[in-house]
């Protein structure tokens, strides 16, 4: 077949002869002479594809791999390449033994054949994986290394994690050591010490392992295979997937499972394999790893680690999300209708015609001293409460959501401001520990205030009693506020004329109250389940650790919503209280606020202050 070689007149120009000096140094057959432009190639017309022969130069001389110290005959035959330009070379064989100089220079034999052999009988074997149904045909020509379906030019990752301090030299730390002992050691002290604190960590990152194993596992046409999913995108779901995605490299990776207990990975075998890592028998070994989650249950390993259940086998899994997702429409819908209604009847400038009446005691009310301290719905150890909350709040979203859409970039933005994902995990665990914390200090304290009340004689003269006490709190749902409910969608309807009168915390406050109160609950239990995994495994099944994951996640975004959009609606947006109800802070409650939702509110204050309406000056 006639080939087309596209190479330039420039490799013979003189400033490549001004490098080849340089060049010489590591690269002894003065490949790089040609090899060093980025614009050699060939196109293959059998195979209508263009094939790029370009070597980055700075590979050999800033010696970044476990290869740059090879001569590029070290795995090409020489006599292939005597004549330049050469014709094609035969397909290099990476388990062939080679003689190659090691650190200190000597010559010694180094060969990957034991890969070969770890391959042969493991999932990866050469002869399945080019037999693999996938999209675009098989990855490789027929006499390409196997080696090729997982591995590119290796290339040594920073010193950066393994050998911190000395990485904060840089380069010029390595020559410094260098300078001195080289003739004490005998060795490249520079690229000995790349090469060991390279074997000191993982040679790729959590992603990029998940990225190589995508190319065949999340390819449609494999996983369409019957017994076969999509194990990539399945794992990325999991709390694994997503803080690889936020750059955190001590989360389980596909090897980390698949090749666990110090087993070659070039040895990797299937789930359904006895001696396999995954297996049904030996996966809770594999989880309760030193390195994982020591100390835990063999139950733990019952957890989707996949996150890819199948319907028949996640049944109450699937009820649980369709529960919240339930519980999300139910309440925010009509929360938010409703809210939609009340900013109509404000654009249409509709007014009950009780408001004047209303209007007139909130003026009196606020003229006078004991009136503005009558109309104080909010006390300080109540506001300061709110402040804590909203604190707690914001924090916790900013350090638990990027771990739910992970994959977006404000996420990882986000995760890096905290100083990374430990950093973040650390805020978000004892943030909530706070909200938990004060959730009980509110309700020890309430169930205190109900105590105290219930031994106070009622009417008849006997104790109020607890279960009266508990019902008479003013943050208590009761019959008569579903009445005035439905007063309020006639009103809202057009189909009554005036609104209903609220007492100190309208309906929606209560709502609210009612939704932090489940919200904490539900947050805090599920959290702790997920943060203490390893004890918890001993009281629970594996699979309580899915429902909880769930629970969590729903239950959050239904506060976010809750709280984002209608608490800030009705405490900074709303027309009566823009920019910001100053109840939070004073405890007084705007007049237009206090005549639209708080009329009884108002009405009992005068009524206690002995003001009544069209009443010239204070009170007798």
């Amino acid at each position: 077949m006639r080939r087309t070689y596209l190479v330039s007149l420039c490799l013979l120009l003189e400033p490549a002869a001004a490098t080849s000096s340089v060049a010489q140094s590591v690269d002894p057959d003065n490949c790089l002479l040609c090899h060093q432009f980025r614009g050699l190639s060939r196109f293959d017309r059998q195979r209508d594809e263009l094939h790029v022969y370009f070597v980055d130069p700075s590979y050999m001389h800033d010696l970044a791999g476990p290869h740059a110290r090879l001569a590029c005959t070290d795995c090409h035959p020489r006599e292939e390449v005597r004549v330049v330009p050469h014709a094609p070379v035969s397909r290099v064989d990476c388990t062939r033994t080679c003689h190659i100089a090691g650190a200190s220079g000597v010559m010694t034999t180094f060969s990957h054949a034991g890969v070969a052999e770890a391959l042969r009988g493991g999932v990866h074997d050469p002869a399945i994986m080019r037999g693999l149904p996938l999209s675009e045909g098989p990855l490789l020509a027929q006499d390409q290394s196997a080696c090729l379906y997982c591995h590119d030019e290796p290339v040594f990752r920073g010193i950066e994690r393994a050998l911190p301090q000395l990485a904060r030299f840089g380069d010029d730390a390595l020559a410094r050591c260098t300078t001195c002992h080289k003739d004490q050691l005998g060795v490249d002290v520079a690229y000995a010490l790349k090469h060991v604190a390279a074997r000191l960590q993982p040679s790729r990152s959590t992603l990029d392992v998940a990225q190589v194993c995508a190319v065949c596992h999340s390819d449609p046409a494999f996983h369409a295979e019957p017994g076969r999913h999509d194990a990539v995108a399945s794992y990325m779901r999991t709390f694994h997937g997503k803080a690889a995605l936020l750059g955190d490299e001590s989360t389980a990776s596909c090897i980390s499972c698949h090749a666990s207990g110090n087993r070659d990975v070039h040895a990797m075998l299937a789930h359904t394999d006895p001696a396999s890592p995954t297996h049904t028998d030996r996966l809770p070994t594999t989880c309760s790893t030193i390195a994982c989650h020591p100390g835990a249950s063999p139950s733990l390993a019952d957890t989707g680690v996949h996150l890819d259940l199948a319907a028949s086998r996640g049944t109450i899994e699937y009820l649980l999300a369709a529960a919240f997702i339930l519980l999300t429409t139910l309440t925010f819908g009509p929360s938010a209708i409703l809210a939609v209604l009340e900013l109509v009847q404000l654009v249409a400038g509709r007014e009950s015609p009780r408001d004047e009446h209303v209007r007139e005691l909130t003026d009196r009310l606020m003229a006078r001293p004991d009136g503005r301290r009558r109309l104080v719905r909010f006390t300080v150890p109540q506001r300061i409460q709110h402040w804590i909350l909203a604190g707690l709040f914001v924090l916790l979203v900013l350090t638990g959501f990027p771990l739910k859409f992970a994959d977006q970039g404000w996420s990882a933005w986000l995760i890096r401001g905290f100083g990374g994902l430990a950093a973040a995990r650390a805020l978000h665990h004892w943030a909530g520990i706070l909200l938990v914390l004060g959730f009980l200090s509110h309700m020890m304290h309430t169930m205190l205030l109900v105590v105290r009340r219930s031994r106070r004689p009622g009417l008849d003269g006997r104790p109020t009693g607890m279960l009266a006490s508990l019902l008479a709190l003013p943050m208590w749902m009761t019959l008569d506020d579903l009445r005035k409910l439905r007063h309020l969608l006639a009103y809202l309807f057009f189909l009554r004329s005036d609104r209903p009168k609220f007492g100190r915390f309208a309906l929606k406050e209560k709502f609210e109250y009612i939704g932090v109160f489940w919200g904490t609950m539900i947050l805090g239990v599920t959290g702790m389940i997920l943060w203490g995994e390893q004890t918890a495994s001993h009281l629970m099944s594996g699979r309580v650790f899915n429902l909880a994951a769930i629970a969590h996640t729903y239950e959050a975004f239904l506060a976010l919503v809750h709280v984002g959009i209608l608490h800030t609606y009705n405490v900074m947006l709303s027309p009566h209280v823009f920019p910001l109800s100053p109840a939070t802070i004073t405890g007084t409650t705007p007049p237009g606020e206090l005549i639209e939702g708080h009329a009884a509110f108002v009405e009992d204050a005068a009524r206690e202050l002995g003001l009544h309406p069209h009443e010239e000056g204070g009170a007798p």
